[in-house]
Parts: C-alpha cells; structure tokens; sequence
C-alpha cells in the first residue's frame, strides 16, 4: 500500500523535477514484477563518480604541467595555488591564463561526459530531463538574484571580519590586462557556471529530488557544491551562493535562471576585482 504522497511547499510549482520524478518505462525484476526503479536511480552515483574521475583527471593535467610552474584554478588547483605561489614563480600575464583553460578543459569535458551518459546517452533529453531551459525573464532575475547573493556573500564576511577574496584575487592575477580580464571572464562566468549548473543543479539535485523532498535534495546539493571547493573561508558564502542557484531552479523549474545567476556571481567578482 502506498503511503501519502509528499507535496512541495506552495511556493514551489508543482512540476518541480517532475520529469525526473517519474520511471521511463516499466521495469521488470528477475521474476517479472515491477521493480520500482526510478530513472534517477543512478544520477547520484554518476555524479560522485564522474566528480572523482574529473579530478583524476585534472591531478594528470597539473602534473603534467607543473614543470611550467603553472597551478590550476579547479578546485584542488586554488588550494594547491595557496602553497607554491611566491614571486619566485611569478608567471607572464598570458601563460597562467592559457595554461588553466588547458588545466580546466579536461575536467569540464569529463563532468559533461557525466551529464551526457546521465541524459543523452541512456535516450533522454537535457530539456526535458535536466530542465535545460531558458525563458527572457531569467536574464533579469538571474543577473539579480546572482549579484545579490554575491552583495550579501560580502556583508556577511565584512560583518565577520574574513576576508573571502583571497583565492579570486590569486586568479584573476593570472590574467592582467584587458585580454585577461576576458579570458577570466569567458572561463569563470561563462564556461564555468554552465558546466557546474548542468552538474550540481541537474544531475545531482535532480537526482537526489527523485528520492527527497525538493527542498533536501537542496540543501544536501548545495552543501555538496560549497564543499567540493576545498575552501573552508569560502564554504559560507559558496553554500549561500549554492542555495540561491538550485532555489531559482527549483522555483522556476529549469536551469536558466540559475546559470545566470551564477554568472552574474562570478563576473561580479571578476569585475570588481579587476577595476581595484
């Protein structure tokens, strides 16, 4: 007997992830009755180890060119950043740059191969499954809900005397003048939050929305995107950045809006760091 069904708060519409919520066709166990899977059954395990194997991937790509004294802007890279950059190793202004769209292409190509064997490749729709989708009203709300999140990021470390910019500013370093500046511009605020929206937010999130409440899976995908960082001072403001995305795409039910917002987010930073 089926227990009652859980619905989402009011605020939320009703179809939320609803694509993924529902079986693709009936499967059968060895003895011929239902099983009961549902399509995002392995969503969650694809995310994890995708994650792991674009990571692999990116330690070859550093090491491969860390004789260049080059460090990657991944998330292992700006810790690694931390460590081994000194002004003995300061680089030209188009080096770092190049090197870490070299460092970050293979790792997106990874995460993207795990949004197409979690979609395309198994007969889906990015549109359908994912909520790849855009409507003209996401450009507003997502450039504002995204550089409000950013404002409310900084009040929260002034008002908690931390300085939460370090690591930005180390990157866009890397990329003095107007062509860096660009360059920061395309990886950080373009390529960036499309890759981690289709991941974080589609995969993950939807996947973990097949199997719990809307606004669990959430918050546990949003504690997930803050911590794969591996920045301690940055995890607030990434967790209350990770919160305002998947909550656009939860409300709005599709992407859009949240890869606007992270873009808004991430050129903010840029921008302003630049100008200083």
């Amino acid at each position: 007997m089926r227990g009652p069904v859980r619905r989402p708060p009011r605020w939320l519409p009703s179809g939320s992830f609803s694509a993924v919520d529902q079986p693709v066709a009936p499967v059968t166990n060895a003895d011929g009755g239902p099983s009961g899977r549902r399509r995002v059954s392995g969503w969650v395990s694809l995310f994890v180890g995708g994650w792991l194997l674009s990571q692999m991937v990116g330690a070859v790509a550093f090491f491969a060119i860390h004789p260049l004294f080059v460090v990657a802007g991944t998330a292992s890279g700006v810790a690694a950043a931390e460590v081994l950059d000194d002004t003995a190793l300061a680089l030209t202004a188009g080096t770092p740059l190049l090197a870490l769209a070299l460092l970050q292409a293979p790792v997106w190509a990874t995460q993207l191969g795990v949004v197409a064997v979690a979609t395309v490749g198994r007969g889906r729709s990015l549109g359908r499954d994912l909520r790849l989708r855009w409507h003209w009203s996401d450009v507003p709300v997502g450039i504002a809900c995204g550089i409000g999140a950013q404002l409310l990021v900084a009040v929260a470390y002034l008002l908690a005397g931390v300085d939460g910019d370090g690591p930005a500013r180390q990157l866009t370093s890397k990329g003095a003048g107007l062509a860096g500046v660009l360059g920061m511009l395309a990886l950080l605020a373009v390529a960036a939050p499309v890759v981690e929206e289709l991941l974080f937010r589609g995969v993950l999130q939807g996947g973990l929305a097949g199997r719990l409440h809307p606004l669990l899976a959430l918050g546990i995908s949003s504690v997930v995107f803050a911590g794969v960082h591996f920045q301690p001072v940055q995890f607030p403001g990434l967790l209350i950045a990770g919160l305002v995305f998947g909550g656009l795409a939860l409300r709005r039910d599709r992407l859009g809006p949240a890869i606007v917002a992270h873009m808004a987010f991430n050129a903010f930073t840029v921008v302003l760091l630049a100008l200083s």
